[in-house]
């Protein structure tokens, strides 16, 4: 490949031989690797997607309906995933499948940043257009990266690494959101009339690390996949997932959370800037706030989901979640008066915590039913579902944001007295608040779901929830002091600057090693 020397590895069409995992020195390389192609990635993603996505697109006057279309993209392509499944079992080059797509995706990246120079009302399009053919060839390489990740790692240290790994990327993405929002709060006193340059300047800085991401990705190990079977069948391949009936049932909790997480999630931002009437800088606080609980909560999931298994995670953090979602409902009641700010700041801390849970859970519980060698197809099938799930509330909310914004459902408390009448508003919905409520619902019924769904090596559900909680409250009161966080939040510089692997220093059992 073009970024290599005279004396670099192979090229990443190459199969690179990788020792077996119970050689720390290998395994250690190739934690080292993905963790730094992990932190550069993360500040591409930080600074081109959610919160100063959402901001560019109000910067550039954009509509609701654009604004649930481009939260929706990412999770629409997803279905690319498809074809590229038998890409990888047809080609087994995962590297090649991952570095090259990744690299055409991060190019599209950069040229967004010139979008604000055309003419009004065509650059918010151009940026969907952009943000489409980015997220198109994300998916492929997304496919390989997952099946690649899934025989890379061994399965015994998922909970530990991912755990640091999501430490290390949401501390840095804290930092990231802070600098970015005190550029951007500087940059309006100093040029109101065009805000929108200032995305511009944040999108380059991230495309050029998500291609320093790409020159890493290029040089981590590929252990080779597992021996294809003599007789290719594409239909089976695509199908087989959806005759097990334990990841089916895995696949349809999926679908059901990521569409009541999308149907509101992507709005908060614009919910605040909007109905609340909030400066881009005070959300970025928010966000950051919401980050530093999720920094302090990364390495307790991690711990407690490989002692009690990722669905005993699943079943205290989503229900943590979706009491968040009921309260942002009522977050714009005007009777909070000056209670608002300490509310929000209350909402991020609590659902820091429960995404930190979700995702770690969901990532490992995933990996960890997906069948040895077979990952491919399982993992890019459960992405494809719960993306059109995702996708489907995501433009559902876009496009009945405006047919809700005219309606408002109330409720008051009417007191009546000789000559006295008193009337106090206790509960109004309105615009996106609806959608917080009915998210709130479709979470319920996805917490159900949940329970149906086995987890090989997990505890007994109800010994595990309950341990796990008794875990989680002992570490939380650890965290009352500055030691407590460091202690359960330590990055992880091991994988860095020490040859000690920091997940474990003792090696693993070769037999349950993935290859």
């Amino acid at each position: 490949m073009f970024f290599r020397g005279k004396h670099a590895p192979p090229t990443a069409g190459e199969i690179v031989p990788v020792p077996p995992a119970h050689h720390s020195d290998a395994l250690r390389r190739t934690l080292r690797l993905v963790l730094l192609d992990s932190l550069a990635s993360e500040t591409m993603n930080t600074l081109t997607s959610g919160v100063f996505l959402a901001g560019f697109a109000v910067a550039l006057n954009a509509s609701n309906l654009m604004i649930g279309v481009l939260a929706a993209i990412p999770f629409l392509v997803q279905f690319l995933q498809l074809p590229a499944v038998l890409l990888v079992e047809r080609m087994r080059m995962r590297r090649t499948l991952c570095v090259y797509p990744s690299l055409v995706a991060r190019i599209f990246i950069l040229v967004v940043a010139a979008t604000p120079l055309l003419p009004h009302g065509t650059a918010i399009v151009a940026v969907a257009v952009l943000v489409a053919l980015n997220q198109s060839f994300s998916a492929v390489a997304g496919c390989a990266w997952n099946s690649w990740m899934r025989d890379a790692i061994p399965e015994r240290i998922y909970g530990r690494f991912f755990s640091q790994r999501n430490f290390a990327t949401t501390g840095l993405s804290m930092l990231l959101s802070l600098g970015a929002g005190v550029l951007i709060a500087a940059w309006k006193r100093r040029y109101p009339e065009s805000d929108a340059y200032v995305y511009s300047a944040l999108f380059i800085f991230g495309g050029v690390f998500g291609l320093l991401g790409v020159y890493i990705l290029d040089r981590t190990p590929e252990p080779p996949m597992a021996p294809a079977a003599e007789i290719f069948h594409p239909f089976r391949l695509l199908t087989e997932p959806f005759h097990d009936g334990n990841f089916r049932r895995l696949i349809a909790f999926f679908a059901t959370w990521s569409f009541a997480v999308n149907l509101a999630s992507p709005f908060l931002t614009v919910y605040m800037l909007r109905m609340l009437h909030l400066p881009m800088s005070r959300v970025v606080m928010f966000n950051v706030i919401s980050q530093l609980s999720n920094l302090a909560f990364l390495s307790i999931w991690g711990r407690l989901g490989d002692r009690f298994g990722s669905r005993a995670v699943l079943q205290v953090t989503t229900p943590l979640f979706l009491a968040c979602l009921l309260v942002w409902s009522v977050s714009g009641q005007p009777w909070l008066g000056e209670m608002l700010q300490p509310l929000l700041v209350l909402l991020h801390v609590l659902m820091g915590i429960a995404l930190a849970g979700v995702a770690l859970a969901t990532g490992t519980i995933a990996m960890k039913l997906s069948p040895l060698g077979r990952a491919t197809s399982y993992l890019a099938a459960n992405s494809v579902v719960t993306s059109a799930a995702a996708s489907l509330a995501s433009l559902a909310g876009g496009a009945c944001a405006d047919f809700f914004a005219a309606r408002e459902l109330g409720l008051s408390i009417t007191w009546k007295a000789p000559g006295t009448k008193v009337a106090f508003p206790a509960l109004t919905f309105h615009s996106w608040t609806f959608f917080f409520v009915l998210a709130f619902l479709v979470g319920l019924i996805a917490v159900r779901l949940l329970r149906r769904v086995k987890e090989g090596g997990e505890v007994r559900e109800s010994i595990s929830v309950q341990h796990l909680l008794a875990e989680a409250s002992r570490s939380l009161q650890s965290l009352s002091s500055v030691a407590g966080v460091l202690k359960t939040s330590k990055f992880p510089s091991s994988l860095l600057l020490r040859p000690a692997l920091s997940v474990g220093t003792s090696a693993p059992d070769p037999e349950k090693s993935p290859r």
